[in-house]
């Protein structure tokens, strides 16, 4: 009996088990009902034309995936093609309504290539997607070394050349995008004009007669060049002093000066010195010593800093310059020339305002 057995046991057939199939990865998205619908008949398509591979149909999280961009949907995509170890995914996609596009990530030996396939979704159907889902896996390992391909792919290979020789029209309509990691996001341009509204108060510290405190506002527009920056400074002060019980002045000044300037950071806030030159015209009345009103124009400089804080657009901004002239409006009683009020010849600028940066 035991003979029996061991002869039973030694005449039976042998049987090995293979590698497994090769494994196609749909990875399925959600989108409006008909999107959806295709897709289901495509997996089904796929899952009769391709009856020698596992054809597994994955969903994604990703929201809104096929409308992403390529980049953003191959990143999606790859780890799931990897985690399944699949020879390729596929996936549709809906970028405009009445357009859709099928895509393959075939994965071979080292290489990963992106084939698309657009065309108008009225004009086709889930069979004719498959089969160029087909035709695409097959083109996708056409030129792979037939030993490392496994044998369900060599026959797709095999129908591929055969399809590709009798109807070549089928070319033109492959692109063919070797995959390139995301490129990165473009610099954001530089703002090269910058804006300040500022008010101002203009008070005399060398050698001035009679009141000299004037109020008014400035406006600063600067053309920058990296941290450099020039431009124009118009600023308008006025004011009215009683220098004595019998006369009263009252004087509006508007210097008009080019500036240079150079920004330096520290922590949150930015330093602007600045270095100005230019006219600067002063209108003068009084109600008794000199009838109607004297012009004077005369060359002034500054010297200052402007100190800002906020964002990269809007700031909140201070200054303090140190204006000097070189010629100033006086007042003096007739007919003996008494001085009875002089411009100063430097004063303080002190102001707060606003800086705004774009363009």
């Amino acid at each position: 009996m035991i003979a029996l057995a061991l002869t039973l046991v030694l005449a039976a057939p042998k049987v090995s088990i293979g590698p497994p199939p090769p494994l196609i990865v749909m990875i399925r998205t959600d989108g409006p009902s008909a999107f959806i619908k295709t897709q289901s008949r495509l997996h089904e398509e796929l899952t009769l034309l391709l009856d020698s591979f596992i054809v597994l149909n994955t969903p994604i999280s990703v929201p809104d995936f096929p409308r992403k961009p390529l980049a953003d949907q191959l990143a999606a995509v790859l780890p799931v093609a990897k985690a399944n170890d699949a020879a390729a995914v596929v996936w549709l996609s809906e970028p405009i309504p009445g357009q859709l596009m099928l895509h393959l990530v075939a994965q071979g030996t080292g290489r990963t290539l992106v084939r698309t396939l657009e065309f108008d979704k009225k004009s086709r159907n889930e069979s004719a997607l498959a089969l160029m889902m087909r035709e695409l896996l097959g083109t996708a390992f056409l030129y792979e070394a037939p030993a490392t391909v496994p044998p369900q792919l060599r026959a797709v290979i095999k129908q591929t050349r055969a399809t590709m020789s009798g109807a070549a029209e089928v070319a033109p309509m492959m692109v063919e995008t070797p995959i390139a990691p995301p490129a990165p996001p473009a610099p954001p341009l530089p703002k090269r004009l910058r804006l300040m509204a500022m008010g101002l108060v203009d008070s005399g510290v060398v050698d001035h007669l009679g009141g000299s405190t004037r109020y008014g506002a400035s406006l600063t527009a600067l053309w920058k060049f990296n941290r450099l920056g020039v431009g124009l400074d118009l600023g308008v002060t006025g004011h009215r002093a009683v220098p004595d019980p019998n006369t009263a002045v009252s004087s509006v000044s508007m210097p008009i000066l080019a500036v240079a300037t150079r920004s330096y950071s520290l922590g949150d806030f930015a330093f602007w010195p600045r270095l100005g030159l230019g006219p600067e015209v002063t209108w003068t009345t009084s109600s008794q010593s000199i009838e109607g009103q004297l012009t004077t124009l005369t060359g002034a400089g500054l010297l200052g800093v402007d100190v800002s804080a906020g964002t990269r657009a809007f700031s909140i901004a201070f200054r303090l310059d140190l204006l000097g002239r070189l010629g100033r409006a006086q007042l003096s009683e007739l007919p003996g020339n008494q001085v009875l009020w002089r411009q100063p010849a430097l004063s303080i600028h002190a102001g707060i305002g606003l800086a705004w940066e774009g363009l």
